[in-house]
């Protein structure tokens, strides 16, 4: 009697070890969050001899600084100051970053700018639709950054104008480290309730992670879109607002897939002087 209740115990536990074996295995897991990276040089101007600056470009998983995506040719690339959008488009030139970095060997962006005024600079991208295979979906992010230049704060919160798009509530420069940044997401000029963001750290591989979900922060957004997240480390972030508006391209293979729109914003954090 004690050995069939023993063996009828074992067999229970055996199953519910198969069970959950198969649930991990079965269980569709998220891949690591992609971003376009918008960075410049320098998020603040304060000579002149910055006033010429640069652009790098990538498309990656910032925290784990790899692998890289193709990128191909943008859209668009833009800046808008005072009011006023200026097409940097012919300004973008292909490259090829040698190393781990890029072992298929994908093609990223880099642009140069000269600041001729002070203010606010809103420089924005707009991608051609990137397929991805895990997720089966189109990918396209709308992204932006804000560079100022001498002190003149005229526009930081005033949107681009793209499909979806992060309008910050919190000044997206000047920040100390362990700031609140706050942002609201738009889609289509109106405020997107619920919507969920993710965070990631430029970390390029440096940082180490002890386990999968501290490589990308989720937050959702209140009713009215908006969201806040305190930065606790010096460097760039990224906050990507995702959206599906129910539209579809054709994938690779012909065959009509869902689109991924994201609005993404990318903001700097400096240590405090001891």
């Amino acid at each position: 009697m004690f050995l069939k209740s023993k063996e009828k115990r074992l067999s229970h536990s055996l199953r519910i070890l198969l069970l959950a074996i198969s649930l991990t295995v079965l269980s569709p897991q998220k891949a690591t969050a992609h971003f376009i990276e918008l960075i410049p040089s320098s998020s603040l101007i304060v000579k002149s001899a910055e006033s010429d600056f640069s652009f790098d470009i990538r498309f990656t998983h910032p925290m784990e600084g790899a692998p890289l995506m193709e990128i191909e040719r943008p859209d668009l690339f833009g800046v808008q100051v005072a009011g006023k959008k200026y097409d940097l488009t012919k300004s973008l030139h292909p490259i090829k970053l040698k190393g781990k970095l890029n072992p298929a060997n994908a093609t990223s962006y880099k642009a140069n700018y000269k600041i001729k005024r002070a203010g606010d600079y809103s420089f924005y991208l707009i991608p051609k639709p990137y397929w991805e295979p895990k997720e089966q979906a189109m990918i396209i992010h709308y992204t932006k950054v804000i560079v100022n230049a001498y002190g003149l704060e005229n526009g930081w919160e005033t949107p681009v104008g793209l499909p979806v798009e992060i309008i910050p509530l919190s000044r997206p420069y000047g920040l100390w480290t362990n700031n609140l940044f706050s942002g609201q997401v738009l889609n289509n000029g109106q405020p997107e309730p619920n919507a969920i963001i993710e965070i990631e750290y430029r970390g390029e591989g440096k940082v180490d992670i002890p386990a999968t979900p501290f490589i990308t922060q989720i937050v959702r957004a209140d009713k009215n879109g908006i969201f806040h997240y305190a930065m606790p480390k010096e460097g760039w972030w990224g906050f990507a607002a995702l959206i599906d508006n129910g539209k579809t391209l054709p994938a690779p293979d012909g065959t009509e897939t869902q689109v991924e729109e994201g609005g993404l914003i990318w903001v700097h954090t400096q240590n405090m002087p001891q």
